[in-house]
């Protein structure tokens, strides 16, 4: 399992809401890990401001991706109840990951 730490800031999420979604990304990027076999170590950063999101990443220590991911705060709490919205959320990190590493 990849060590993955995270760091967010929240401005208009009440606690619970932004308790889940720290749960849901910390998931979501173990299961990439896990899927993907690329990295062994991820560094997480995630804001919320005004329902504006964005998650930044260091993957064993390699941070090539200066812009930020972001991420509609509607798709996170979709991803917590569907399926699908959760596969997306995962393809979208999956797919940043990859700039991020430079791949």
């Amino acid at each position: 399992m990849a060590d993955v730490s995270l760091t967010a800031a929240f401005s208009s999420v009440p606690g619970d809401d932004a308790e889940a979604i720290k749960r849901l990304l910390v998931d979501v990027v173990q299961q990439i890990a896990q899927d993907d076999r690329s990295f062994q170590r991820a560094k997480l950063v995630f804001t919320e401001s005004d329902e504006r999101c964005g998650l930044t990443a260091e993957l064993d220590g390699v941070k090539r991706e200066g812009v930020p991911l972001a991420i509609e705060l509607d798709q996170l709490e979709d991803a917590q109840s569907s399926a699908g919205a959760r596969a997306q959320l995962k393809e979208n990190i999956r797919l940043y990951f990859r700039r991020v590493a430079g791949k």
